[in-house]
């Protein structure tokens, strides 16, 4: 294989994760992204055996006891999750991955993929859920990508994601107001991509993140009764 995985919550895997991060998110060699939610969190990174052991693929999971406990998420504090709280999954939070923009190879993220599917079979997850970025928190292309999601993909009254943070963009209201919604080639992230391959849904809303410069939008998959492929 050419890929090489190292997953877990030691000091090391931390470090290397937001070394990384801060490499990708904010274009800088100096200093960490982190957050109080690194230290809860298990850190997986991809490596490529065939460029020198590089780094090339970073994100962090975390897995919760129950939906209560989601309200201390990542996610939480972008999203007003009370009403999922009482719903009865076992929930897992998918965060902070970013990929070298150097790696073209397409079978980078299906390792990734693939890696978390292990991670949420091996764990009995039924609950998947996370903010999903696109880059640059005014790129007026967002809006188009937004548009070109069905109806169907927003997140349904069982699943109630209130707004909280002040800086949203209303995702149904734009897509209502359009008249035919346009598809836009490659215009979503590739993690979003794949949970809606799966079902998934989005928050009717979306986050401006000043901080890392994207906009946002809580996804979650319903796994119960579905298989996982």
């Amino acid at each position: 294989m050419r890929y090489r995985i190292e997953f877990g919550q030691s000091d090391a895997n931390r470090l290397k994760a937001q070394k990384f991060r801060q490499k990708i998110f904010r274009d800088s060699e100096v200093g960490l992204d982190d957050d109080k939610f690194d230290a809860a969190s298990d850190h997986c990174l991809i490596f490529d055996k065939s460029n020198e052991d590089r780094l090339v693929l970073v994100f962090r999971s975390r897995t919760f006891s129950s939906m209560e406990d989601i309200l201390s998420s990542y996610s939480a504090q972008h999203y007003d999750l009370t009403k999922l709280s009482t719903l009865p999954f076992k929930p897992m939070e998918i965060g902070r991955l970013c990929i070298d923009q150097k790696v073209s190879d397409p079978f980078l993220l299906l390792s990734a993929f693939k890696y978390l599917r292990s991670l949420v079979l091996s764990s009995r997850i039924d609950f998947i859920f996370g903010c999903t970025s696109f880059a640059g928190a005014d790129n007026p292309r967002h809006l188009e990508s937004l548009n070109s999601l069905k109806k169907n993909q927003l997140a349904d009254s069982n699943f109630p994601i209130k707004k909280k943070s002040q800086t949203i963009l209303d995702i149904k209201k734009e897509i209502n107001n359009t008249v035919e919604n346009k598809t836009v080639k490659n215009g979503l992230p590739p993690l979003l991509k794949f949970y809606l391959s799966l079902g998934g849904k989005v928050s009717d809303h979306a986050v401006i993140d000043r901080d890392l410069d994207t906009l946002h939008v809580f996804t979650y998959i319903d796994l119960k009764g579905r298989k996982f492929d």
